[in-house]
This record gives structure tokens, sequence and C-alpha cells, in this order.
């Protein structure tokens, strides 16, 4: 049995060297009752900002006890259902944290497509996306990542460690990401969201016309290198 000032002090070392720094905004996206909420916001101190979503009402009432208690004044809880918008402005975060939410967005399954659409549109030019993939095989971690992939992240970095699991310290996987910035790939991903919503007969011009618009603009910028 670990005591809470165990499992915090952990989350904290696991997130200071994922990268969270002081006044950054953190996004701690299906947090849970918040072993990582606090350990980030410790991390960010008062300049900064940790904003801590779940649809859990039980589990957020546990998180909010405690930031009652501390007279934590950076952390922002939202009971908010994230798999179809995540209530926060463009470009607004620099680090999103997405552990342990693959029991919930299974692979393969449009909610976690447009999960990661949200997280995506959510994040800054320079975030990193830090995941914690628990309940996964390695079919279902390899496709996380290719989606990962095709929705605009690129893995900068992954390897096993110790960390928090519902109320355990067990070894596990971390798969850092970076948002993808360059022109090709932006393209590359509205092209292919743009196919996947073709409908199987009576394309309407209007979406061919964006698709031939579409490639012209990846084939100008392969030729520039951009």
């Amino acid at each position: 049995m670990y005591s809470q000032e165990q499992l915090e002090r952990l989350a904290e070392k696991v997130l200071k060297e994922v990268g969270i720094e002081q006044s950054q905004t953190v996004l701690d996206c299906c947090c849970g009752s918040g072993i990582y909420t606090t350990a980030a916001a410790q991390l960010v101190g008062e300049k900064g900002l940790v904003y801590a979503v779940d649809t859990n009402g039980e589990k957020l009432k546990d998180l909010r006890r405690t930031v009652k208690s501390r007279k934590s004044k950076n952390i922002i809880i939202m009971e908010e259902n994230v798999e179809s918008k995540i209530p926060l402005p463009n470009s607004s975060v620099d680090i999103v944290l997405l552990y342990d939410i693959f029991w919930y967005f299974r692979p393969k399954e449009n909610k976690l497509t447009r999960l990661l659409q949200e997280v995506y549109r959510v994040a800054k030019s320079t975030a990193l996306i830090s995941v914690y993939p628990a309940h996964l095989d390695l079919h279902e971690l390899k496709h996380v990542k290719d989606e990962m992939e095709n929705k605009g992240f690129s893995l900068e970095r992954e390897y096993s460690k110790q960390l928090v699991h519902e109320g355990r310290i067990e070894k596990g996987r971390l798969l850092n990401f970076k948002k993808t910035n360059n022109q090709v790939k932006k393209l590359e991903m509205r092209i292919a969201d743009l196919k996947n919503r073709l409908p199987a007969h009576s394309v309407s011009p209007s979406m061919i016309e964006e698709l031939e618009d579409l490639e012209e603009k990846l084939a100008d910028a392969k030729m520039k290198g951009t």
C-alpha cells in the first residue's frame, strides 16, 4: 500500500522528466482524481496553470477537496466530455497529458480520432503531448502511435519507468510526442481527413474541388521543402 505522499512524489518526478516547467499551461485530459494534476500544479508554480478535465464527477470531487485543502490557485477543474470538444481556446496549452485514457478511448474508434483532433487544436505549436498507454496490447499500441502521427504529432521519445496507476506504483511506458508544424504534414492531414469524409457515392463537386486544391498545395509544399 502506497501513501499519498509517495504517489505524489513519484508523479511529480515523472512530470519533471517529461518536461513540465514553471509558468507553463498544462491540460490533464481525463484527469480522474488528479494525482498528476496536483503534481503538474507544483511544477508550473503560481504563474502557471493546470486544466483538469474529466466526466467522472465523483473523482473530481476528490480533486476539488484536495485543491480546497491546499488552497491551490493554479488548478481549474472542468467536468466536460472531451470526446466532442475540449473547452479551451486554440493554441493555448504547452503540455497535454493523455494518461490512462485508453480504457475508454479505444484504438480504431471515432471518439479517439475526435479527441486527438481537439488536442491538436488546443496545443501550441511547440506543445508536447505525453501519453501513458495503459490497457493496450502491442497491436493496439502501434495503432495509437500511427493515429497520433496521422493527426499531426511526431514521436520524440518512448521509454519505460515507474508510474502511478490507479493508486499503485507500477512499471509502465511513456510516449512523448511533439506537435508537427511543417506545411507538408498539415496538408497531408487535411487531405486524409477530407478523404475520410468523402461519401461512397455522389461526391459533391465542391469536395472534389477542395481535394484537388489541397493536393496542388501539397505538391507545391513538397517542391519547396516546407
